[in-house]
Order: structure tokens, then sequence, then C-alpha cells
């Protein structure tokens, strides 16, 4: 079953699209200085419009020199998922105990070349999800570039990492979405800009052709 998450929504419509279509999990992201940053009570505003049965669906994307700064922040908003980047290193020993705490984890690995993958040493414990994504040129930009990594270097991770846990990342869109599953085999896909009109934005038409292909694939399984 091919899961999918949708990231940078900024807007209650773009929410309720998203999750008429059927994804798995939405993103929301309140790092300032992104293209596609949405304020925390605008973040609330939008989570509490939606049907309660669904909020475990949600994934705080945010930015902070303490994990459990945004472990509190999540919870004051009844989100259950965080996608922490956090501005120096943290014990491995951080991340179990908060998952310890009930909040689920999208971690995310930044891939370069062959390097970024043999440096792997991480606890499978620390994420409920590793998210593999390409590294931008910019330090200061964490994701959403449009630009994809070499998809072989997935596949490499899939022996370090638990192959369940693995989320494709990095400039997939309607056109290329079938050759990355098809060569991967990942389980979940992560968008962006490749479902995007603009930045923020989200495009219907890109949407529905992503999610179209994703309910052909699955009656596959």
């Amino acid at each position: 079953m091919l899961k999918v998450k949708i990231c940078g929504l900024t807007n209650l419509a773009d929410a309720h699209l998203t999750l008429k279509l059927g994804a798995d999990f939405l993103g929301f992201n309140s790092i300032k200085g992104s293209k596609r940053f949405i304020d925390l009570m605008d973040i609330k505003d939008i989570v509490q419009r939606m049907p309660e049965s669904l909020r475990n669906k949600v994934v705080l994307l945010a930015q902070d020199t303490d994990l459990f700064n945004i472990v509190k922040t999540a919870k004051s908003l009844e989100i259950s998922y965080i996608q922490p980047y956090l501005f120096n290193p943290i014990p491995e020993t951080d991340y179990v105990k908060a998952r310890e705490r009930g909040i689920g984890i999208f971690r995310v690995i930044h891939i370069e070349n062959k390097r970024s993958i043999s440096s792997l040493s991480i606890n499978p414990d620390t994420a409920d999800y590793f998210i593999l994504d390409t590294k931008s040129p910019d330090t200061n930009t964490l994701g959403g570039t449009g630009a994809s990594f070499d998809w072989y270097l997935y596949n490499c991770a899939k022996e370090i990492l638990p192959e369940r846990k693995m989320v494709l990342a990095g400039g997939i869109n309607p056109s290329n979405v079938e050759e990355a599953v098809d060569y991967t085999e990942t389980q979940m896909i992560d968008l962006a800009s490749g479902v995007e009109a603009a930045p923020g934005l989200k495009s219907q038409e890109k949407m529905q052709a992503l999610f179209e292909y994703i309910k052909k694939y699955n009656k596959k399984d």
C-alpha cells in the first residue's frame, strides 16, 4: 500500500482538498522564512476545522534548539506528529523520549551523495518515519526544492534503515511519480512543490493527477 504525505499546506481549502483526495498525512510548515510558512494560530484554526477523526494525520514542521519545545507546541495544537529541524545535533535518546510522550516523529535525512548514506548511524526507534530528501546547496533551504536526488541512494539506504519507515521526497510530481515508485518500491512519498500552482498554493489538477495514480497503484495490492 502506497502512502502519501502532502506538505507545505497554507490554507483551509487546500487542507480540505488534501483530505478529500485521501492523503495519509498533511504537513504544515511553521518555519519562518519558508515559502510555505504558516503561522501557528492559523494552523490551529485549520486543525480545529478538520473532522476530529482525521486530526491524527497532521504533521507540524518546526525549527528550534530544543526538540521538546516542538513537542510542547504540537501538543498545544492537538497535533500528533512533528517534523523537527534542530539548529544543533541532539542526543538520539531525546527522539526516543519524545516518542514515549506520545508524539510521532518524521525525521529528515538530506541526501547529497553516497557518503550521505554510508555515514548513516541512526537508531530506528528515534522516528516513526525517515524522510530521505534532497540536500539543497542553500543551507537555509530545508526542503521543497523541487529537485530530486539519485534514487539509487534511496535503495542503498534500505540496507541501513527499516524499509517500512522510509519516505521518498525531493522533486516528486505527477509526471515522475510512477517512475520513482517503480524504481525505489517505496511505501510512502512526500510532496510539496510537485503539486503546487505556486509556493504554498496547491494545484487541484496536479493533486488529482497524483491521487489518481496512487489509487490505481493501490488497487494492484
